[in-house]
């Protein structure tokens, strides 16, 4: 293999192992692709809109970050008049629990139920989505991997005084993990049933942002409240662009830390996006059912819209409460969390079991043991 010498990336070029397969791969992909946009703009047309050419203009340039109050920094602008709520809210003791509005998703296994209630509240739930088997399994994977990660001082604790703990990439730190993640009955006795509703929500193919394990002790979790596709550009389309699931290894309530929510924050009756430019998102808020910690007995998946708005709930029983978030996006979207990195380098044990559904959920067709560093020195190359 030769090096580019052209390119700012020193090192070996990549070897491709069938040329001919790789490129009627990628045609098949960018067939994909255009079908995916075009059933988009056929349900783009679909909303009405009273705008002019002249406001538009008005409006100016709107695509790239901190130059315009409609670029992609308009969500963090939006979200930063919720700063402090949750904990507010919290304290005052505004936020009910769920099961007590008799209206909102209770856990279910009918799926016109379930559609049902991720259209019209943002969120569903699929009750017994694992055995009580299947869920001990994982928490006893999940507190062995993160008792392991804080004896190596690797640990991260996402709340004050160590009262919470996140363990990231599970896809590369156990096989229940895994399987749970692609849906396999095996991890998840009704896996397939929340692959199908993934699959109505973002369509064949989709990637995986993140699987990562949460674990939250008494007095940690709590989280300011946002929206998980918010380093998107506004304005957004009539349609999510991804999907976070959390599958609930524990009883989710107020008082266990469960997930707070604003059921219907998501979108209008029309299929308009409600997290938009100019927003009353307080309105949202402050309305009926307002903040809400979403109710669910361990063994249930939770399926959200990333439009909601949400955050993680305060755990004020003893005790810990332990969850496994995973993050997927349409096909064509690359993965919004910072944790995705790791799946480009898997160690290769773990690589040779991957599956290939997997590997396409992630994003990686080949693996790199030693990552190419960016303006790197070459051995025996001019270091000036």
């Amino acid at each position: 293999m030769e090096n580019d010498k052209n390119s700012s990336t020193s090192g070996p070029l990549p070897a491709v192992v069938n040329r001919d397969e790789t490129v009627a791969g990628l045609r098949n992909e960018i067939v994909q692709v255009r079908e995916e946009l075009e059933r988009l703009r056929v349900q783009q047309a679909a909303v009405p809109s009273n705008a002019s050419w002249e406001t538009e203009m008005e409006q100016g340039i709107v695509y790239t970050d901190g130059h315009s109050p409609t670029s992609s920094m308009s969500a963090g602008r939006l979200l930063k008049q919720f700063s402090g709520l949750s904990k507010e809210r919290m304290k005052s003791g505004q936020i009910r629990d769920s099961r007590e509005i008799d209206y909102l998703p209770i856990p279910s296994v009918d799926e016109a139920q379930l559609e049902a209630d991720f259209i019209r509240w943002g969120y569903c739930l699929v009750k017994d989505a694992m055995s009580p088997e299947q869920v001990r399994a994982q928490v006893e994977r999940l507190v062995d991997q993160a008792a392991a990660e804080r004896l190596r001082n690797a640990g991260i604790m996402t709340s004050a005084n160590d009262k919470a703990q996140l363990v990231n990439n599970l896809v590369l730190k156990g096989s229940v993990f895994r399987d749970a993640v692609e849906f396999k009955e095996s991890a998840a006795q009704r896996g397939p049933t929340v692959d199908r509703l993934l699959t109505k929500i973002m369509g064949e193919g989709f990637g995986l942002g993140c699987a990562h394990g949460s674990m939250v002790h008494e007095g940690g979790g709590l989280q300011e409240l946002h929206i998980d596709q918010g380093g998107m550009p506004l304005p957004y389309p009539p349609f999510p662009f991804g999907s976070l699931i959390i599958w609930c290894y524990s009883d989710f309530d107020l008082a266990n830390g469960a997930t707070y929510v604003v059921p219907g924050s998501h979108r209008h009756a029309n299929g308009t996006t409600s997290f938009q430019n100019g927003a009353d998102l307080f309105q949202l808020v402050n309305g009926e059912p307002g903040l809400v910690a979403v109710c669910a007995p361990a063994g249930t998946c939770i399926l959200t819209d990333t439009r909601i708005l949400h955050c993680g709930g305060r755990r004020l029983a003893p005790g810990t409460r332990f969850a496994m978030r995973c993050h997927y996006n349409r096909h064509f979207i690359r993965p919004l969390h910072e944790q995705s990195t790791a799946n480009l380098h898997v160690p290769n044990d773990v690589y040779q079991k991957l599956s290939d559904r997997l590997k396409q959920m992630m994003g990686i067709t080949d693996n790199n043991q030693t990552p190419v560093g960016e303006l790197s020195v070459n051995e025996g190359s001019d270091s000036n």
